[in-house]
């Protein structure tokens, strides 16, 4: 199965949804605008940056992130090898 759940893509795409940029971003994480596009790229971002982004976006990463791994469980039980 293809991984193509990616959490620093979600983040940038909520970002633009809201329509605010880059730099109010990294003012409300408390960090350079260079790391907020290095937070784009990550497939996987830590736990306790994951919250603190889902704070400031006021949306649920982490339901995201066990949505997708839900998905995979449940494809995996209805295909097993």
């Amino acid at each position: 199965m293809e991984n193509d759940f990616h959490l620093g893509h979600l983040v940038r795409d909520e970002l633009t949804r809201q329509q605010q940029t880059v730099a109010w971003f990294a003012r409300q994480i408390n960090c350079e605008r260079t790391t907020c596009y290095d937070i784009f790229e990550r497939k996987y971002i830590n736990a306790e940056q994951l919250e603190k982004i889902s704070i400031v976006l006021h949306h649920n990463f982490f339901r995201d992130l066990a949505e997708y791994e839900e998905s995979i469980i449940n494809s995996v039980e209805k295909n097993p090898r």
